[in-house]
């Protein structure tokens, strides 16, 4: 079963409105795609040229809302494609890797707690969190469901990304938050994995 605590339920109206203008501009599924990974582009340069962790964690807000534009912008005009979903995915991964290259080149010659390389924390966070998107495309690929399970899917990794570098502006703490980040996505990545597994096994044994 799909969780049913998802982020997206929240922000689903507000999704749905901005798709509504965004219609009204002309604006495709594909352009609002494009506009999606330019704001994971404005957070990089936030981050990395303007050192500014209140406007890295804005862009990053921005990132995740507009993630579900395009799909309902989509499903407004009758315009869903096999290829629009995939350019999203593939936009959506890409985004991702401009945030992390973003908080790797900030945290380069980090060491939290003068142990932990943050350089070994972010590339492990990236990993795990494409694995995470992983799993559910290529398990949805071959059965059928919806193997969207487990805490930190793509809109609750952004959001915690959001909220967490917030808080970093005002206080600090970005490596102590990235380490119990790392930390979220393998677990949620291994729960996913045995699950799906648990899943896919049992409808082999029903056939």
């Amino acid at each position: 079963m799909p969780s049913k605590f998802r982020l997206r339920y929240i922000f689903k109206p507000l999704i749905r409105v901005l798709a509504k203008a965004l219609v009204k501009l002309k604006i495709t599924p594909n352009l609002a795609t494009i506009i999606m990974l330019s704001f994971s582009i404005l957070s990089l340069i936030s981050l990395v040229f303007l050192q500014n962790f209140l406007l890295f964690a804005i862009f990053v807000f921005l990132c995740g809302i507009s993630d579900g534009i395009d799909g309902a912008i989509a499903r407004m005009t009758q315009t869903t494609t096999s290829f629009g979903g995939f350019f999203d995915s593939f936009m959506d991964r890409l985004s991702e890797f401009f945030i992390f290259f973003a908080l790797l080149i900030h945290c380069w010659e980090n060491v939290l707690w003068n142990i932990v390389d943050m350089k070994l924390v972010i590339y492990i966070s990236f990993v795990a969190s494409m694995m995470i998107s992983y799993c559910r495309s290529r398990a949805e690929l071959f059965y059928k469901g919806d193997f969207d399970i487990g805490l930190m899917a793509r809109s609750e990794r952004l959001f915690y990304i959001f909220i967490t570098n917030i808080l970093v502006f005002f206080y600090g703490f970005l490596m102590e938050f990235l380490f119990i980040y790392m930390w979220l996505v393998l677990g949620t990545f291994f729960f996913r994995f045995i699950k799906i597994y648990n899943q896919i096994s049992n409808q082999i044994e029903k056939k």
